[in-house]
């Protein structure tokens, strides 16, 4: 909260300025007094309205299907692009349990329920059709089990079409230790394609989930799924149509998505309230927002932090936002189509050396958790916040990326008052690289003690040498916030917010007493290289 200086106004009474409403203490009577809200984005608003007097709307574009081929016809496999990775399977052997070709459901599920420690559960060539849910709870039987295997003979080989299953999940795993999943692809599931729960080691390769013909809010959710897990590593692998991420690691911590293809997705690839987290060496095209670093305020006690982005193709994420909507004001509903990568209130996030492209909103955007919910340290979150969650972000540097062609069609409902108040500003325009500054702005001018402290120096938000593209923001971190409310002060340039921050250590996860990681197990990658010794 702000407190005015009892010494530099009316002595029987202190202004507290609090999220969502504006409080007055009567020092006379001790007590608080509610007065009508001053609503925390109403100078954004206000200025909008000026703004929108002098000239026509504002711009909008993004097609209903993005850049890229019409995926309206799409089928897989036979249009499974050409750069997902792919690589000879060898799935079986003497001591694989063997599914029936001609009873896969029923030969899958009996599988599944007997498992023990160190199975290996082979799918044969061919698409099969599923009728249910297959799935694997390792401690059905008491004790966890471990060191699963469930595998096909390629994901252009073993299909498993979910199309007429009357569950909601294509395969969901819980409750397990170190279990791979390879060579297989999950179609057409009703809610979620392959999902992970409560495992610790899960490896994810050359696995595909998808929704075939155009994007469409009826899809599934999730492509590839683990959540409330540790130790994940997907790669290669391939993600398409999924009405909320193609790929999702959420609540989990040491984690590594590299090398992997997400396309037509309303988020390609996304990292939620995870710690210990790479995400590298990804294409990310055609989705609505391709790259996504969300920390939501769950109440759960598990929040996000020390992610790095790097090494990753993001372009042409235009397609329209065709997720389901929802009352969590948090998600992937609100992702304005045509942005690049999105870190939403998340801590410790290093951006750099991706190549981002040809997007028609954004290529980038930081924001506070405050432009999805307005009163994000009210009352509402009180409980949520002292759970560990906060609305801020803090230590973001994006450096050294390649972006182009960014901003040349801005559009989205959540950032509709931003667009308009910078295109039609005669001495602003719309930028390629958004921060919000909101959180910064009020923590800094002490306006939500006690739950956010003003910004140190190793806690800016930081751009540095991503081409030639304009930073932009609403709210100047260093101007004050007042009695009113936040300050709008807005600002675009090449320049803005230049300073930088230590590099993030890599992540590293183990699986099956192996470790796995950028520098690890992957040496080759431009990233992962040793540095020489002189």
């Amino acid at each position: 909260m702000w407190r005015e200086n009892p010494q530099n106004g009316d002595l029987r009474h202190a202004f507290v300025l609090m999220l969502g409403r504006e409080i007055i203490m009567n020092a006379d009577k001790n007590k608080f007094v509610d007065v009508p809200a001053v609503r925390l984005l109403a100078p954004l608003a206000l200025a909008v309205s000026l703004a929108a007097c002098g000239g026509g709307g504002s711009s909008s574009g993004g097609g209903a299907n993005g850049g890229g081929e019409n995926p309206v016809g799409y089928q897989f496999p036979q249009d499974m692009p050409a750069d997902v990775p792919q690589q000879e399977i060898a799935c079986g052997g003497d001591d694989a349990i063997m599914l029936d070709a001609n009873n896969i459901t029923d030969s899958a599920k009996i599988a599944f329920l007997d498992a023990q420690d160190g199975d290996v559960i082979a799918f044969p060539e061919g698409r099969f059709d599923l009728n249910d849910t297959l799935t694997l709870d390792g401690e059905l039987g008491g004790a966890r089990i471990a060191d699963i295997t469930i595998c096909g003979q390629g994901m252009d080989k073993t299909i498993l079409d979910f199309s007429n299953s009357v569950g909601d999940d294509g395969l969901f795993i819980t409750n397990i230790n170190d279990v791979e999943v390879y060579g297989l692809a999950v179609v057409e599931a009703a809610n979620n394609a392959i999902k992970f729960q409560h495992a610790d080691g899960v490896r994810i390769n050359y696995t595909a989930t998808v929704w075939q013909g155009e994007p469409d809010k009826g899809n599934g959710a999730y492509g590839l799924y683990p959540v409330e897990s540790s130790n994940v590593l997907v790669e290669n692998s391939y993600v398409r149509g999924s009405a909320d991420a193609g790929v999702y690691v959420g609540q989990s911590q040491n984690i590594v998505v590299r090398n992997n293809v997400a396309e037509y997705n309303v988020a390609g690839i996304e990292i939620e309230n995870s710690t210990g987290a790479d995400m590298y060496n990804n294409i990310a095209r055609f989705n609505t927002g391709g790259l996504l670093v969300f920390d939501l305020p769950i109440g759960n006690g598990t929040y996000g932090s020390g992610v790095r982005v790097f090494g990753n193709t993001v372009t042409e994420n235009n397609t329209k936002n065709f997720a389901n909507s929802s009352s969590n004001p948090g998600g992937v509903h609100i992702v304005p189509p045509g942005t690049g990568v999105i870190v939403l209130s998340t801590d410790d996030v290093e951006i750099f050396d991706n190549e981002i492209a040809d997007h028609d909103t954004l290529a980038v955007a930081v924001t506070s958790f405050f432009i999805a919910d307005e009163n994000a340290a009210g009352p509402d979150y009180q409980s949520i916040i002292a759970d560990g969650w906060l609305p801020v972000v803090r230590n973001i540097h994006v450096h050294d990326n390649a972006i182009t062609n960014a901003g040349s069609a801005p559009n989205g409902a959540l950032i509709q008052d931003m667009i308009t108040l910078f295109t039609l500003t005669p001495e602003l325009q719309w930028p390629g690289i958004l921060y919000d500054g909101l959180g910064e702005q009020l923590a800094n001018s002490s306006a939500l003690l006690p739950v956010a402290d003003a910004y140190e120096e190793g806690e800016k938000v930081c751009f540095q040498n991503n081409g030639d593209i304009l930073i932009g923001y609403p709210y100047d971190p260093a101007t004050a916030a007042t009695m009113a409310g936040p300050t709008l002060s807005p600002a675009v340039g090449a320049d803005l917010l230049d300073c930088s921050q230590p590099a993030l250590p890599a992540a590293t996860l183990t699986f099956k007493g192996e470790q796995f990681g950028c520098g690890v197990d992957d040496t080759t990658s431009e990233h992962c290289k040793p540095i020489p010794v002189l």
